[in-house]
């Protein structure tokens, strides 16, 4: 594969052309340099100037690369999506796209897309033109389209492209879901053509072009043509997958029921009528307030990774000891174990440890990417024990994952420190319990710290790094790069009771003891939060966290606050009646099976003798409990629960509340939402509240002097 000419830019940000000796061409996307390949305007321009070459030079077919195994493309530059304010100058920009695109799919020659590394959105759309795709089995290889995720859709062709390739049905599946393929994935759905090993990718892609009738292609199954081809098939898509975009959005995201329709629209009147649609929708969606929203959360995750950049070769080798195989450290092994980390999981009774170890082999048959054989390498790298481990000596992390009562956390620590090295890195899973106490009693405590997952940790994004008193920056930095290494988001958050997420919601939780305690119906109170976009309401959360668990929460908040965070033990008296909810199948709900409905018994248990309100506006409901959110977290904002008071701690705050509290996406998170509504207005309906309801509603005073001043939340109130 020697070089024969070459032509094109071969500085960082733009494409370059290779002509092998056998007559074929090799675009690479990017210099050997460039970690990260965008389709900038820049490079999209260097590709055109390649083709235009082509055309005058024409190849026996084209290659498309990545300048590394490691990197293809991670699509398009989310800073021109984040910068569009006029619907027309997205639309153009979609219409330049699909021309590009459509030069390269009408090319008179093989076209292959030699794909490792990532290729996401804009980059799948372009490989969606070439007439062969491969992938290699490289670990950081995958393919999709996650525009969805950005409250826009695939608008350089990917909605008319992608269901004449592999089929409706599952083009939809793709889409809609905003899905990101690994190799075997995609090879099945026939996205790709081929699984390459990487080191022969270019070689095969190579011997393709030269020999095209060498490759067997996937075709369209009959069932597939039909659903895709014909009028009733479609019909039948398309009411399925309206019917599953209800259910999973609640009507709240435009973007996939636009995605839909751009899809039929193709089929029905043409590629290019299609496009055409696709481009103007995806101006339309670009500037909607629910796609900014959704770039906004997309830039903070990317912030979020970068808190434990310096710190990255430093977990490249985990070994861990985790302590606990309850529900939360079978969860932290199980999710480290995956991510290529050795654990030893240690608990007192080998039931304990069966109970764990079923736990992680459930979890991971989920996992529909992994193959049987990749499942055991991750059960291989977990150690069950109820004893020391001779392993334990090369042990560089602790985590403890025990009940969350403070002497029990602080004893199994201080054994385990017995085991390790004095500089090993000491880390709790509490939620609430203080880190700098725990650490109190351990050797070196800068380098205790607070390492915070939510149930179940299989699911939850977030891992919330709690500073203790003697926490070093070395030791955040660490567990911050751990948890980008896992697949989560890393925020960092001061050493006060309840921490940033679990002392926000409470204030939430407690607002909806207050409104069953007023009359209003269980089902009601949830409607109320589930109708502004949480994905479940108040009530239904506290089933599922545990009420035993919610009770201890709230003495350790009142504890640490006093009366301000004072409310209905409605949780506790539930306890005492045995209903710890979801867990022993009743609590404010009754669950059989997969089935549970508000318990008729409620009211009665609970002593609640006020009328029962029916409710015809959700309106003053929804108020009351997003307010509460709003005003614990301007108060956790002004005292530097994440970080001193900036835009960086007001970020903090929104991935947060999205990521560990559910908060609605499509909102940009909390704060967000409190500057859509403004201080002014906030201020307003919080002292509304107040005087109907008392002192818990009393405005934060940071949103008292915002509102004097016109300043936003994430502006310092001073």
């Amino acid at each position: 594969m020697a070089t024969k000419t070459s032509t094109g830019q071969t500085q960082g940000g733009t494409a370059a052309l290779e002509m092998l000796e056998s007559g074929v061409a090799v675009v690479r996307l990017g210099h050997p340099d460039e970690k990260l390949i965008i389709l900038t305007a820049e490079r999209m321009t260097s590709i055109r100037t390649v083709l235009a070459y082509l055309k005058d030079n024409v190849p026996k077919g084209l290659i498309f690369v990545g300048p590394s195994a490691d990197m293809f493309t991670a699509g398009a530059d989310i800073n021109v999506i984040r910068d569009i304010k006029d619907a027309q100058v997205g639309e153009s920009l979609a219409v330049e796209g699909q021309k590009l695109f459509e030069q390269i799919a009408a090319l008179p020659y093989p076209t292959v897309a030699a794909i490792s590394g990532p290729c996401m959105g804009g980059g799948c759309e372009m490989v969606l033109a070439c007439k062969v795709r491969l992938i290699s089995d490289q670990k950081s290889s995958a393919i999709g389209l996650p525009e969805i995720k950005l409250g826009i859709l695939p608008g350089f062709g990917g909605t008319q492209r992608l269901p004449r390739l592999i089929g409706l049905p599952k083009a939809l599946d793709i889409i809609l879901a905003g899905k990101t393929l690994r190799p075997k994935q995609a090879l099945a759905v026939g996205l790709v053509d081929e699984i390459v090993a990487a080191h022969k990718l270019r070689e095969r892609a190579e011997a393709i072009v030269l020999e095209p009738a060498k490759l067997k292609r996937k075709k369209l199954g009959i069932v597939d043509r039909l659903l895709t081809y014909t009028a009733f098939g479609r019909r039948m898509v398309q009411k399925n997958a309206l019917a599953q975009v209800q259910n999973e959005t609640k009507g709240f995201y435009p973007a996939p029921p636009a995605a839909l329709e751009c899809a039929l629209y193709g089929l029905v009147h043409g590629v290019e009528e299609g496009q055409r649609r696709e481009a103007r929708e995806l101006g339309r969606l670009a500037v909607t307030s629910e796609s900014k929203s959704l770039v906004k959360i997309f830039f903070l995750t990317e912030q979020a990774k970068s808190i434990g950049k310096s710190a990255r070769k430093a977990v490249e080798h985990i070994q861990a000891i985790v302590i606990g195989a309850g529900a939360m450290g079978a969860g932290i092994a199980g999710v480290l174990a995956k991510n290529e980390c050795s654990i030893v999981l240690k608990d007192t009774t080998d039931e304990a440890l069966q109970r764990g170890m079923k736990q992680v082999r459930e979890n991971l048959a989920k996992v529909k990417s992994l193959s049987e054989a990749e499942r055991s390498f991750v059960i291989n790298r977990i150690e069950a024990t109820t004893r020391d481990s001779s392993t334990s000596g090369n042990a560089n992390l602790v985590i403890e994952a025990v009940f969350e009562e403070l002497g029990a956390k602080k004893k199994v620590l201080s054994d385990a420190c017995k085991q390790v090295a004095p500089d090993v890195i000491i880390a709790t899973n509490t939620s609430s319990l203080s880190v700098t106490e725990i650490a109190s009693t351990i050797e070196n405590p800068d380098r205790v710290v607070g390492m915070h997952f939510f149930n179940p940790v299989e699911k939850m994004p977030l891992v919330e790094i709690v500073r203790g008193a003697q926490t070093s920056d070395r030791t955040v930095a660490v567990i911050a790069a751990l948890t980008t290494k896992i697949g989560k988001y890393p925020i960092v958050v001061s050493d006060v009771p309840g921490f940033l997420i679990n002392r926000t919601l409470f204030a939430y939780l407690r607002e909806a003891a207050y409104l069953l305690q007023d009359g209003y119906r269980i089902a009601d109170v949830d409607k109320a939060a589930t109708s502004f976009g949480m994905p479940m309401g108040p009530i239904r959360l506290l089933d599922e966290v545990g009420l035993d668990i919610a009770s201890h929460v709230s003495e350790t908040m009142i504890k640490g606050y006093g009366a301000r965070m004072q409310g209905p033990a409605l949780a506790a008296t539930l306890v005492a009646a045995g209903r710890k909810g979801k867990k022993n199948g009743a609590g404010f709900y009754d669950f059989q099976g997969k089935e549970s409905t508000p318990s008729p018994r409620i009211r009665a248990l609970l002593k609640i003798d006020k009328p029962e309100r029916s409710v015809t506006d959700l309106k003053p409901l929804t108020d009351r409990l997003i307010l509460s959110l709003i005003n614990e977290a301007v108060r956790c904002l002004d005292e530097g629960v994440a970080g001193a008071p900036s835009p960086e701690a007001a970020n903090q705050i929104d991935l947060g509340t999205v990521m560990g509290i559910g908060f609605p996406p499509f909102r940009g998170g909390l704060l967000h939402y409190a500057d859509s509504l403004g201080a002014d207005r906030v201020l307003q309906l919080l002292t509304a509240l107040e005087k109907e309801h008392g002192s818990r509603f009393s405005p934060a005073p940071g949103i008292v002097s915002r509102a004097k001043k016109g300043k936003k939340f994430s502006e310092k109130s001073t």
